[in-house]
C-alpha cells in the first residue's frame, strides 16, 4: 500500500467521522438538548468550542503535506490538544447532562466511534506522510507543493466548513439564558 492509498483511507475514515460529529454535535448537543443554553452544560459547550476551533487547524497541517517539519509536529500537537479536551468532555458530560437524564445509549455509542474513528483517521494520516516531512531539518511551509485532488476537493471543504463551525459554536457560547421554557422554545 502506497502513500496515497493510506491517505485516501485516512480520508474515509474522517468523512465517516464528520458523518457521526455532525449528527451528534448538531441533533444533540444543538437541536435536541441545547446544551449551549443551559447553564448546568456551559462548560461542556466550552470544551466542544475549543475541540471546534482546534479541528480544522489540526487537519490542515497534517493533512497537507505542505506542512513539513515543526509544522507537522504542530498538527500533531493541536491533535493531542484535542484528546486532552474531550478527555475532560468525557469527565464533565455527567454533571453536564444530570438534568436531562445523562446521556442516552445512542450518544454513547457515538462517542465511541467518533474516538475510534479519530484514531483511525489520524494513525492512517500520519504514516502515509513521507519521511522527509518528520526532518525537523525539512521545517518549511511548501506554497508551491501541489496538493492532491484529495486534500483539493475534500480536505480544503472540511477544512473551510470546520472554520464556520468554529464561530458558529463560539457565537452559540454567548446565548444567555437559563429560563427551561425558553430554552425549550429555541
Amino acid at each position: 500500500m502506497d502513500f496515497m492509498d493510506l491517505k485516501a483511507l485516512s480520508c474515509l475514515f474522517l468523512l465517516i467521522y464528520l458523518i457521526i460529529a455532525v449528527i451528534d454535535g448538531f441533533y444533540f448537543h444543538i437541536y435536541k438538548y441545547k446544551l449551549y443554553a443551559r447553564d448546568e452544560s456551559k462548560k461542556e459547550h466550552l470544551l466542544h468550542t475549543l475541540n471546534a476551533i482546534l479541528f480544522p487547524w489540526s487537519i490542515l497541517f497534517v493533512f497537507c503535506n505542505k506542512f513539513q517539519g515543526l509544522f507537522l509536529y504542530f498538527g500533531i500537537l493541536l491533535l493531542v490538544l484535542s484528546l486532552i479536551i474531550e478527555f475532560f468532555d468525557v469527565y464533565e458530560e455527567s454533571k453536564s447532562r444530570k438534568s436531562l437524564g445523562g446521556l442516552t445509549n445512542n450518544e454513547y455509542a457515538m462517542h465511541f466511534s467518533l474516538s475510534a474513528l479519530r484514531a483511525t483517521y489520524s494513525s492512517l494520516i500520519l504514516v502515509s506522510r513521507p519521511i522527509a516531512d518528520w526532518s525537523l531539518s525539512n521545517s518549511h511551509i511548501n506554497f508551491y507543493y501541489k496538493e492532491s485532488v484529495l486534500v483539493t476537493y475534500f480536505i480544503y471543504p472540511v477544512i473551510t466548513i470546520g472554520i464556520f463551525t468554529a464561530i458558529f459554536h463560539v457565537m452559540l457560547f454567548f446565548v444567555k439564558t437559563d429560563n427551561a421554557k425558553e430554552i425549550e422554545n429555541l
